[in-house]
């Protein structure tokens, strides 16, 4: 039995010598397989954009209008209308000749500098849905100029849009501006100013009348006929811009 026993021993030994440690690895046991996932949720962002310099958009240097009382806030919502300029042609002397007026430039204030800035009259429109399905701004003059006395139109004024350039500081493609934008006091629809087709338009974007300060001071244009009646006063005329998901 000793014997045997040190056959089967010796005959072990050999063996292992030979083969060496793949003899032993054949039989280590697989370590197998397991799953894990990576998960993300996006929710809708309802907060209100706040405007930006339309030349040099930053979001962390908002700014804000000089004549700020007279400015209706940003709409909310994950497609909104952020800002729109007021469009100031400032005192006249009346005229009995067909005269041209041009809107004063915008004047705004860096929040966080304080420091004021002048830009061209511009509106800003941010679609953070993530749909990229495109989106359409339109703006409508909802009456003539009328004056403050509440009885007197501006007949036969004409506003004119001119020079629309889009800019944004985002990744998205360009939607396009209209060009030469005449409105008609209490039209039944509006003018169309910016059009994001699909794919279009993502972010914040800007249209601004006028490529630079220069070009801006004659960029949204009033025409006033020689014949119109010119009552001492302030007119003033009100513009509904409209944003809706459907581009045209």
């Amino acid at each position: 039995m000793k014997t045997t026993k040190i056959i089967t021993v010796a005959g072990l030994t050999s063996l292992l010598t030979l083969t060496g440690t793949p003899f032993l690895t054949a039989h280590a046991a697989d370590g197998g397989q397991m799953n894990s996932i990576g998960t993300i949720e996006f929710t809708i962002n309802k907060n209100t954009e706040p405007p930006q310099n339309p030349l040099n958009p930053d979001p962390n240097n908002p700014v804000v209008p000089k004549d700020e009382n007279d400015h209706e806030p940003g709409t909310a919502g994950p497609l909104s209308i952020d800002y729109v300029s007021n469009f100031r042609f400032l005192s006249q002397e009346s005229s009995g000749a067909t005269e041209t007026y041009y809107a004063d430039l915008d004047h705004l204030t860096d929040k966080n500098s304080g420091n004021d800035i002048d830009t061209p009259n511009f509106v800003q429109v941010t679609d953070k849905r993530g749909s990229n399905t495109g989106w359409r701004l339109t703006v409508t003059q909802n009456e003539q100029f009328k004056n403050e006395n509440g009885k007197d139109y501006l007949d036969g004024a004409i506003l004119t849009l001119k020079n629309g350039t889009p800019n944004s500081k985002d990744d998205g493609k360009a939607p396009s501006v209209d060009q030469g934008i005449k409105l008609t006091p209490g039209a039944t629809s509006g003018s169309q100013v910016m059009n994001a087709a699909d794919g279009q338009g993502t972010g914040t974007w800007f249209a601004y009348f006028g490529k630079d300060d220069e070009e801006a001071k004659k960029s949204i244009e009033l025409v006033v006929p020689g014949n119109a009646k010119k009552v001492k006063g302030m007119y003033t005329t009100k513009l509904t811009w409209t944003l809706t998901d459907s581009p045209a």
